[in-house]
Formats: C-alpha cells, sequence, structure tokens
C-alpha cells in the first residue's frame, strides 16, 4: 500500500537468489521480493512479516487483529517508476502515521481488492472497501486501512508528479472509493497480463509507462465526488438486487425482465451490478443458492429431494446446480443438510 521504492531497489540489486526468513530474491525478474509467512513457525510469522518486511519495505505499521494464526505474503515488483504489490494477510491494521511520512514518499497510491473486506481512513474520509473496488490513498498524509477479514489485493504506487500533472488532483479524493469505471477496469486488467511479463528491465519500464498513463486516464475520468454515488444511480442498483431477491427462484429471470420491471434497459442494469465487482448472473447464483442453502437447513424440507429443493430454488440444470454449490460452499448439498441435522 505504501510501498518504499528506494528500498524495493535495494534489496533485489544488491541480492542473489536465496530462501532465508520466508524471502525469495528472484534476481531473473526486475527488482522483484517475494515473502511467504507459510515457510515460517507460527510464532516467527508476525514478527518477521511486521519488522523484517513490512515497515521497512511497504513504510508502515501494521498490528494484527484478533488471536487466529497469522499469514501474510508480499509478492513485490517494479516497473519502471512504478512499484507494484500484490498482499496477501489476514486481518490486520495497517497504518501509516506521522514517523512513518519521514521517509519522503509522497507518491500516490491505488488499491484494487480481489477478496476480502476493509475500512480505509485518511484524513475525514472513511470508506468501506470489498471485492473488485478501486480506492486511493495520498502516501504523503496518515492513513489507515483495517482488513477485516483475509484479503488479498493489488497496489500500485505511482509517483505523485506522474499523476498529478496528468490528472486533476488525484490527492484531494484520497481515503476514498472510487467507482469501478471503464478505465479502471482497463488499468487492472493490464496489470494482471503484464506483471508476469517482466522479463527484463526495457520491458519493465515500457510496462511502467502504461500503467501510469492508463492511471491518469482513469483518475482524469473519475469525478471528484466518485466517493458518494449519485443517488439517482444508488437507488436504482437497490431496486435492481431487490428484484432478483424477490425474483430469484423464477428460471427465466434476465436482466430484461429485471429491466422492463423497472423502466430501464438492460444494458443500464448490467452497467450498475458491474460497478458492485458483480455481474447480473453471479448475483442471481447467489441469491439462489443461498436459498438453496436456507431449505436444506429447514427442517421442514428435510423429506424433500434435494433436486426438487435445487428447482424451487430456480436451478433447471442440476449439474450446473451441484458444480456451483460445491464451489459456493465447499461443501455437497448433502454435506450442509447432514450438518444442520446433526447440529
Amino acid at each position: 500500500m505504501w510501498l518504499d521504492q528506494n528500498l524495493l531497489f535495494y534489496f533485489d540489486v544488491n541480492s542473489g537468489p536465496c530462501n532465508r526468513d520466508g524471502m525469495f530474491m528472484d534476481s531473473s525478474a526486475p527488482e522483484r521480493i517475494y515473502f511467504n509467512t507459510d515457510v515460517l513457525p507460527e510464532r516467527d510469522r508476525f514478527p518477521a512479516f511486521c519488522e523484517g518486511m513490512f515497515r521497512h519495505v511497504i513504510g508502515a505499521d501494521i498490528a494484527q487483529i484478533g488471536s487466529a494464526p497469522f499469514s501474510g505474503a508480499l509478492d513485490i515488483r517494479r516497473a519502471g517508476a512504478v512499484g507494484i504489490a500484490h498482499i496477501s494477510i489476514t486481518p490486520a491494521n495497517m497504518t501509516r502515521q506521522e514517523n512513518n511520512l519521514s521517509d519522503g514518499n509522497d507518491a500516490i497510491v491505488l488499491q484494487y481488492w480481489r477478496r476480502g473486506l476493509a475500512g480505509l481512513t485518511q484524513g475525514e474520509r472513511d470508506s468501506r472497501i470489498a471485492l473488485g473496488d478501486v480506492s486511493i490513498i495520498d502516501n504523503a498524509k496518515p492513513a489507515r486501512l483495517r482488513a477485516e477479514s483475509a484479503s488479498q489485493f493489488w497496489s500500485l504506487t505511482i509517483p505523485r508528479d506522474s499523476i498529478v500533472a496528468s490528472a486533476e488532483g488525484p490527492a484531494r479524493i484520497a481515503g476514498t472509493k472510487l467507482i469501478n469505471s471503464l478505465g479502471f477496469q482497463l488499468l487492472f486488467r493490464y496489470l494482471e497480463e503484464a506483471v508476469e511479463h517482466l522479463a527484463d528491465r526495457r520491458t519493465a519500464q515500457l510496462v511502467g509507462d502504461h500503467i501510469i498513463d492508463l492511471a491518469a486516464f482513469a483518475l482524469g475520468t473519475a469525478a471528484i465526488g466518485s466517493a458518494r454515488e449519485d443517488g439517482a444511480r444508488a437507488a436504482r442498483r437497490l431496486a435492481i438486487l431487490g428484484e432478483i431477491e424477490r425474483c430469484s427462484s423464477d428460471p427465466a429471470l434476465s436482466a430484461a425482465t429485471v429491466a422492463a420491471l423497472l423502466g430501464i434497459t438492460p444494458r443500464y442494469v448490467h452497467l450498475l451490478l458491474e460497478e458492485t465487482g458483480k455481474s447480473f448472473t453471479h448475483h442471481v447464483l447467489e441469491r439462489r443458492l443461498d436459498k438453496t442453502a436456507a431449505l436444506l437447513r429447514d427442517p421442514l424440507w428435510c423429506g424433500r429431494k434435494i433436486a426438487d429443493i435445487a428447482t424451487e430454488a430456480g436451478f433447471t440444470d442440476l449439474s450446473y446446480f451441484n458444480r456451483s454449490f460445491r464451489r459456493h460452499f465447499s461443501a455437497t448439498p448433502s454435506d450442509l443438510r447432514a450438518a444442520a441435522s446433526s447440529s
């Protein structure tokens, strides 16, 4: 989140390949650090992550939340002037405070959440972050990021001058959740494709330049008030989700039927739901799976066949239902019913 690019350069350039204390210095890729606590004894994981890596390389302090075993992984690379970090972490508070600001790192940070829930605070702004959300942090000011569940996210550290010169005042919206617009979708799709191809410094420089251009475009097209969605837009999204909840048992439910009910176009339905990080189909599937699970736990349905329950929830393809159920709940419908009966 607050990547110290000078330290990143130092670690990689001056270190050959090694596997010690959970760190792998990859000299085959330009300026890369990979660190995973899972190779360490449990008692050493958090101290190594906090003192050995996070504070010095990321430029922030970290405090574990809860008493569950800690797990963290950092995969950090340099692409030209851009720092790229992929971070996986169990619940923790990450803070950049006054004592951290003395490192002189005043970059702009863009984060893209791939898993988990978090709260972001910077200045007077508080934002709730979830799957598919994009957020912005100003490294020149104190900030706090609270990962409330096991989380995984990309963090791009971009030199302030390259962004401020190209996009109007990104620092003014720091600490906010941004609408995941087409610009940000292009940026992070490009990142996920390009990050595996940083074979040499020339390629890395080119990728970094492209990332800066895409970030400037995304920020330049983002509204200054992007953290506060337009009231009518938010109301329509809630109405769409309400219709999905109400009609999910109907096998014929589609974006077109919901659009007709609400007097909007199917394209607008898809657009509003894409901003949640999930498609229309994904929302419908989740509601049907939730209803199936509720019926499997309901004693009044204990004598009914699982196929009948799936049909009741809106599924028409039993194979698809079984695959989706196992993927979503990491258990079969029979397992869930048996667990409910035994409890």
